[in-house]
């Protein structure tokens, strides 16, 4: 099988995938996390682990990186509501993720 090429478009959604999840990741240690419980540290590490997980699959033109995508952002969602602290804002960058990538999800590998 012909390894898929990268589009551009995804190529710089990617990026972008990547810097926001490098970039949220000292929320995890917040005081406004740890005052949630013990275990929110732990739950909200994850869900920022597997949105970064998620976005190397997209890389690799896979489309599980899609689903997981899709699916850790709605995680992510709901820990916000949970808190407190959702925003339309925080569904900015998730939903211009999956509006960009959808259309190649066709042209991805399914296998791992």
């Amino acid at each position: 099988m012909n390894k898929q090429e990268r589009p551009r478009l995804l190529t710089l959604i990617c990026i972008l995938g990547f810097a926001a999840s490098v970039l949220s990741f000292p929320s995890i240690f917040s005081p406004f996390i740890k005052k949630k419980g013990a275990w929110f540290p732990a739950l909200s590490g994850a869900m920022v682990a597997l949105e970064f997980i998620s976005v190397v699959g997209v890389w690799y033109m896979k489309r599980w990186g899609i689903s997981l995508y899709l699916g850790s952002a709605m995680g992510h969602q709901i820990i916000w509501l949970w808190m407190d602290t959702w925003s339309p804002a925080k569904i900015f960058l998730p939903l211009s993720f999956l509006i960009c990538s959808l259309p190649f999800y066709k042209k991805m590998d399914d296998n791992l």
